[in-house]
């Protein structure tokens, strides 16, 4: 059975005024729909401008056949989360020491300090730079490379993307990258390794990209290279070649993604954004992929 939703809205304009309506009838994809997403349609089918609050009053649910479209998302685009969630006592490398996440100000301390019912929480962390999903630049590597402040922000947002399916494969080289669109993107490699984050199996014989790989796509001109396994290298010996590589070139690397099952093989844009700091060439990023919604 088709639902529709039955409402009405009364909508105030920033610039004085306002319109109502009463007793309006939309077909919905689903069961419900929240009031914001009620607002959000609203707004943009009869293309207002200068909107301030909206109310939606009387809102009801009924079975009735479509009369079109139905709402199902009025988003322009779905984000998807790339991150693993950082939290104290977190291993991210072995070797490296785990965040200390804690309250510098608690909330039980702060009151007394503002009015009554106010209380804030202002926290502390202690973390080396290497945790969670993080992304390298070439500081990371050379003395005189660029770092977080020195790389522009264009490369780190907005990156139109590619994904490569790796899964299953311990050595990644360059076959997974020929006949590719590949140059001025971003390109995702997808191993599924991050189900064993936070296991002992995730630190051992995980997937990695060889030398060979590196430069090729060095040479197509890429502008970044993320993978979501525990390091872009061969941690089995000393050797580093794809970061050399790569970060020689300032082709951008992220680490330890997660939820590239997720992501299509092209069409999308990839964001992984640290904060501006000086003097520091890898740190935590919230790596996410905007999907244009159909």
């Amino acid at each position: 059975m088709e639902h529709r939703v039955v409402f009405d809205f009364a909508i105030e304009f920033t610039n004085g005024g306002g319109i109502q309506g009463q007793d309006f009838r939309l077909d919905i994809a689903g069961e419900t729909i929240s009031d914001q997403e009620l607002a959000d349609y609203i707004i943009e089918d009869l293309r207002l401008l200068m909107v301030g609050k909206v109310h939606i009053l009387n809102k009801a649910y009924i079975q009735e056949e479509h009369k079109r479209k139905p709402i199902d998302a009025v988003a322009k685009e779905k984000l998807i989360d790339l991150s693993h969630t950082i939290f104290d006592g977190l291993i991210t490398y072995k070797g490296l020491p785990a965040p200390i996440i804690c309250d510098f100000l608690s909330r039980e301390d702060s009151k007394g300090k503002y009015e009554e019912g106010t209380e804030f929480q202002i926290g502390k962390i202690e973390m080396v730079s290497n945790t969670g999903t993080y992304i390298d630049c070439p500081f990371h590597r050379y003395a005189h490379g660029k770092d977080l402040s020195e790389v522009e922000l264009d490369a780190f947002a907005n990156l139109d993307a590619i994904t490569i399916n790796a899964v299953g494969t311990l050595e990644i080289g360059i076959n997974y990258f020929k006949d590719k669109e590949i140059r001025n993107r971003a390109v995702i490699v997808r191993t599924d390794w991050s189900k064993h984050w936070n296991t002992n199996v995730y630190f051992e014989n995980h997937p990695f990209l060889n030398r060979e790989a590196a430069e090729y796509l060095r040479d197509c001109g890429v502008k970044l290279v993320g993978i979501d396994s525990h390091n872009i290298d061969d941690t089995r010996g000393n050797s580093r070649p794809v970061h050399t590589v790569l970060l020689g070139s300032e082709i951008l690397i992220v680490e330890h993604m997660c939820n590239l099952d997720a992501l299509p093989e092209a069409g999308y844009f990839f964001s992984a954004v640290p904060p501006k700091f000086k003097g520091v060439g890898t740190f935590p990023v919230r790596a996410f992929a905007a999907l244009a919604c159909k």
